[in-house]
């Protein structure tokens, strides 16, 4: 039986895989207003972005998706990324309530975004005035009214779409790694999301990194051997060992790798590296592979027990690492579950953010 589908103990919320992943599971709203206000939400991570266009207190109308637009690991032009994301929403909207062409922007007579809520990486503390400021302004071109919008940041919506109520522990691996304790719906206790530089151990980004250190280290002479070095070059469409399919164009495999990674990794956007992440999941029966992914688990499940030393509060788990398939999520899940911890999968922080437009509608309209 999946740890996921095991009864939680009384008192409890039941676990599910992926319960709270649809947005029409979200129903903590407050009652329909006669307005035919529309509500914006979106779950904005450090790779891609997904917007949905929905009724106050109607089913989803419209969906886009878009680039990642976290700031410091995406890149300057993150925030215009998301604002042609919004434009795009606003353009599937205007199609689906039979509006063919109002203008450059926004919705026809007789619609107006009540609110719009965006849980976006990137936008805790140390950056969230930043951030807040920014995505006014250029949401404002739209005809989005700055003071309807609600800016935070991606794990809040993470653990509200994991519907085990104020509190718990949220712990997110995507681009970027996160563990949190929420108490009351506020965030009391962190851990990591440090950033690539300075930590997210787990995440996409630094499963990448490690894999192409390994690589490197391997055809180095530094390192052991590994099959890591072989799924690199395949994905890259090189020969890392000989430099022979193709003919090497430098003569030196670690300097194809070198010149490869330069046009693949843009400068100053890091998320990039999270294409590598899934390689050692692939060949995990190799030791250098496996000690990547058993440094991941490990940092996992004893991050939780120091959020959680009583282990009472649910779990819920966000992110691609930890809410996709593969090795990592399968243990973790497992040593939640010999734990005796209840948990629940976010694959997608849409549930929480639409709920929290939602609430601000309400709040907002007459």
């Amino acid at each position: 039986m999946n740890a996921s589908d095991a009864e939680a103990p009384a008192g409890q919320p039941t676990t599910g895989d992926d319960a709270a992943a649809q947005t029409g599971d979200v129903d903590q709203r407050p009652a329909a207003p006669a307005s035919p206000a529309l509500v914006i939400a979106g779950d904005i991570g450090g790779t891609s972005s997904r917007l949905v266009l929905a009724p106050w207190d109607g089913a989803v109308i419209a969906e886009a998706e878009g680039p990642g637009a976290n700031l410091r690991s995406s890149g300057a032009d993150a925030l215009d990324n998301l604002v042609e994301t919004v434009r795009e929403v606003l353009f599937q909207g205007r199609r689906a309530l039979g509006q063919d062409s109002p203008g450059d922007h926004g919705l026809g007579r007789g619609s107006e975004v009540a609110a719009v809520a965006l849980g976006i990486s990137g936008a805790g503390p140390a950056r969230a005035m930043e951030v807040r400021r920014a995505v006014g302004e250029r949401l404002t071109r739209l005809g989005i009214d700055p003071a309807r919008i609600l800016i935070t940041d991606d794990l809040h919506t993470a653990f509200l779409t994991g519907d085990v109520g104020d509190d718990g522990l949220l712990v997110l691996a995507g681009t970027g790694a996160v563990a949190v304790r929420f108490q009351g719906r506020e965030a009391v206790a962190r851990r990591d999301g440090m950033g690539w530089l300075l930590g997210d151990i787990g995440s996409a980004v630094w499963l990448g990194r490690r894999t192409l250190e390994a690589v490197a280290a391997d055809i180095d002479g530094r390192g052991p051997r590994t099959q890591l070095t072989e799924q690199v070059g395949e994905l890259l469409g090189l020969d890392l060992r000989e430099g022979l399919l193709p003919p090497s164009a430098t003569g030196d495999p670690r300097q194809d790798l070198i010149r490869a990674l330069d046009e693949q990794l843009p400068a100053g956007a890091p998320a990039a590296l999270g294409r590598f992440a899934r390689l050692p999941g692939l060949v995990d029966t190799d030791p250098v592979a496996r000690e990547i992914l058993d440094v991941a688990i490990r940092h996992v499940l004893e991050t939780v027990h120091a959020l959680d030393p009583q282990g009472e509060l649910p779990v819920v788990l966000a992110g691609s690492v930890l809410a996709g398939p593969g090795p990592i999520r399968e243990a973790v899940e497992a040593g939640l579950q010999a734990a005796g911890r209840t948990f629940r999968t976010a694959p997608t922080g849409l549930p929480g953010a639409l709920l929290l437009a939602r609430e601000l509608a309400g709040e907002l309209l007459p």
